[in-house]
């Protein structure tokens, strides 16, 4: 009699990552292999700090993001957050280069994927994230149902968290942005004081104050970031947004016309009223992420998938986008749900 079929073995995010065939590592000094990484794109940083926990610590070490600015080679990296069932906490990934040509190949992969990195200890219900530079700020939020004026710091060179100083106040219903290198945070209660209140962080002084009377500029864009729905963003004072179909329009906060964004042409056809989407600033460019529940090699989980546009701003009566890649990026269960998506300049 026959045995029964074997179940096949569901490849591993780590061996998607590792090369076919691994090599040893070479013995060179450490300043060596630094300018040398420096000149990698971070992209590959996830498999390098594979090969030898001697390339994971050179990777994580403020030495190489020295060199990286000074050589100005300094990138734009994506960070998705994602809820998944079972986990009181969310899960940050950031997107890196698949090297093993060969098995993208054979299981119909793409040679870009989200890999896990490390998330904090505990994530108050309904946070704030916004990102400045190489961080990623978790700005208060409700930790058993009560407001908090935590602020916990993604470090995206080391992707290692950190405590920054707390709100002076307790803020409901915030909403943050971040204008000229700063975090300004905006609540419409906010225990002690009238509203409106808004409390601006520098991350250079590493320190809190109040702006009772903000410039007319910040509380436009505060106000009108507040209100954005989740498939938009801003970038250069000019909105994208995503409609259904895979459809880009943008509208100038000047003129206000709202018109399509020309040239974006090959990308799977989706719905947003169906599918889970996000729309981020990538650099610039935009990134697109959605889901897709009949792509999935199991019925109980969906596909994320994620597309960059390139974005041609040099006739401001017309823009036009080009499609650079679009990959599945990252098999999930189906009650996966987005939390957030942003990026770092690292």
């Amino acid at each position: 009699m026959s045995s029964p079929e074997k179940r096949k073995k569901k490849t591993t995010t780590k061996e998607l990552l590792l090369p076919p065939t691994p090599q040893s590592t070479p013995n060179l000094p450490d300043d060596l292999l630094l300018s040398c990484f420096a000149r990698v794109s971070r992209l590959y940083y996830p498999t390098l700090s594979l090969a030898s926990k001697g390339f994971g610590s050179l990777i994580a070490s403020p030495e190489l993001y020295k060199t990286r600015s000074r050589l100005h080679r300094t990138e734009i990296c994506l960070y998705v957050c994602l809820s998944l069932p079972h986990d009181p906490n969310p899960r940050w990934f950031t997107l890196c280069r698949r090297p093993n040509r060969a098995l993208t190949k054979e299981k119909n992969l793409g040679m870009n994927l989200l890999v896990p990195i490390a998330s904090p200890p505990s994530t108050p219900v309904k946070p704030c994230f916004v990102a400045v530079g190489s961080e990623i700020y978790q700005i208060s939020g409700r930790v058993n149902d009560v407001p908090s004026c935590d602020v916990s710091v993604l470090d995206c060179r080391s992707h290692s968290w950190h405590q920054a100083p707390n709100m002076n106040v307790v803020m409901h219903n915030r909403s943050a942005i971040v204008v000229d290198g700063k975090i300004h945070v905006k609540g419409e209660e906010v225990e002690g004081f009238e509203s409106p209140m808004v409390e601006v962080y520098d991350p250079k002084t590493l320190t809190w104050k109040f702006e009772l009377h903000g410039s007319e500029e910040s509380f436009l864009r505060d106000d009108f970031a507040a209100g954005l729905p989740l498939y938009c963003c801003v970038i250069d004072e000019v909105i994208y947004y995503l409609y259904d179909n895979g459809r880009i329009f943008w509208c100038d906060l000047k003129s206000k016309e709202l018109r399509i964004l020309k040239g974006v042409t090959g990308l799977p056809e989706f719905n947003r009223s169906d599918h889970d989407a996000r729309l981020v600033d990538y650099g610039g460019n935009l990134a697109v992420l959605w889901e897709d529940h009949g792509r999935s090699s199991n019925s109980e989980e969906k596909m994320i998938w994620c597309a960059v546009i390139a974005v041609d701003r040099s006739n401001r009566e017309e823009f036009t986008g080009t499609v650079e890649w679009f990959d599945p990026v990252l098999e999930v269960t189906e009650s996966c749900s987005f939390v957030r998506v942003l990026a770092a300049t690292v």
